[in-house]
Order: structure tokens, then C-alpha cells, then sequence
């Protein structure tokens, strides 16, 4: 059983933009609570020069797009993956991390990703950044993006024989295209798949 969020990051009052993404990425790649870095893998970029690959990448994207913007722009995406304690080794628990960012990212997107040992339960942090590898887009933040993530997280338990908090109920549908496909689902096709009939309130979606 693994229990996820996600969570943009930006730029912090007093902090610069190199600042944030230095202080995020030592935080996930934190030795104290790695075993040392072993517990530390990356996709796309290396964990100890993560921080300045992602900064020539945002300065590519601007070049590219022409867009800036110091305030309130996303610079990355935290995710963390909680699994139930005694139920997975710190090792397999880094793979599964891995594998969460990769299907979330669809391999699009550098990332940084953990297991933390500190803690009675094992957990994973994954740190990708928002620019994609060829620096020409950003990570579109799906609405109830926390809800895609989860399901994606159980996917991967269930695949691994693990429990899950609930069993997920995937269809044929968006949510298929959302694994499987190259086509990503459309704001309304995610309204119609995550969106619930009462109490419903959108999050707020990121649209590059």
C-alpha cells in the first residue's frame, strides 16, 4: 500500500529561482536519509548537477518560447510515495519511485528520485522538473492531477503484489490513454473521468 501527493513548486519569497532548485533537490537526494546517496537515482540528469541541468534547461525554454515569468511559475513537481511499514524493502521501494516518475512523466521529463529512510514507513520522493527534455513545454498539471498519481501508484503495487488502499477501478477509457497511450487526455476528458458529481472543486490546472 502506498499512499501519494504531488505538489508544484515555485520560486520561494526571498529565494532565487537556482536557490529553490538547489534547496529541492538536496532535500530529496539528502545522504543522512539515503543510506549514504545509495538510495538515490535519476533520469535524464545526474543527482549531484540536477539543480544547474535543470536551470540551462528553463534558460533553453525561455530562448525557445520567449516566455519568463519569476513569479509564481512552476519550476518543479514534488511527488511523494508512502508505502505501509514492513511491507517493501528501501531497494524496492526506489524502484517503484522510478517507475511512478517515468509512467507519470511518460519519460519526458528530467527527474530525481529517493527513498528516505528516516522514518518508520519507507518512503520515495521524485523531483522532475517542469520544462520537458527538449525544452519546448511544460508539465500540464491535469485537474485532480493527485488523484492521476495515486492510481498510477496503485497500478504499480498491485503489479508488484502489494495492497493497495483501494482497488482501483481503471477503464478502457481516459485513464488507459493516460497510461498506455502517447496522446495525452484532454481537459475535458480529465473532468469526466476525475471530477465528482457533488463537492466537486477543480485544482488549479497549469495550461502551457
Amino acid at each position: 500500500m502506498a499512499a501519494t501527493w504531488i505538489k508544484p513548486i515555485r520560486a520561494s519569497d526571498g529565494k532565487s529561482i537556482a536557490q529553490t532548485m538547489v534547496d529541492s533537490i538536496s532535500y530529496v537526494a539528502n545522504p543522512k536519509k539515503t543510506k549514504g546517496g545509495k538510495l538515490v537515482r535519476a533520469y535524464a540528469c545526474a543527482p549531484r548537477t540536477a539543480a544547474t541541468e535543470f536551470l540551462l534547461a528553463r534558460q533553453e525554454y525561455t530562448a525557445h518560447t520567449g516566455r519568463w515569468r519569476r513569479k509564481k511559475d512552476i519550476l518543479l513537481f514534488h511527488v511523494r510515495q508512502s508505502f505501509k511499514p514492513g511491507e517493501i524493502e528501501p531497494q524496492k521501494a526506489m524502484e517503484l519511485g522510478y517507475d511512478l516518475a517515468m509512467r507519470l512523466t511518460k519519460g519526458n521529463h528530467a527527474f530525481v528520485v529517493s527513498t528516505h529512510t528516516d522514518k518508520a514507513h519507507t518512503h520515495c520522493h521524485i523531483m522532475f522538473h517542469a520544462v520537458n527534455l527538449d525544452s519546448k513545454k511544460k508539465f500540464r498539471n491535469p485537474i485532480r492531477s493527485h488523484k492521476i498519481v495515486q492510481r498510477i501508484s496503485d497500478h504499480i503495487c498491485l503489479e508488484n503484489g502489494l495492497s493497495v488502499i483501494e482497488n482501483p477501478k481503471p477503464s478502457r477509457g481516459n485513464y488507459g490513454a493516460w497510461l498506455g497511450d502517447n496522446k495525452e487526455p484532454t481537459y475535458r476528458e480529465n473532468l469526466r473521468a476525475y471530477a465528482k458529481p457533488q463537492g466537486f472543486h477543480p485544482l488549479a490546472v497549469v495550461r502551457r
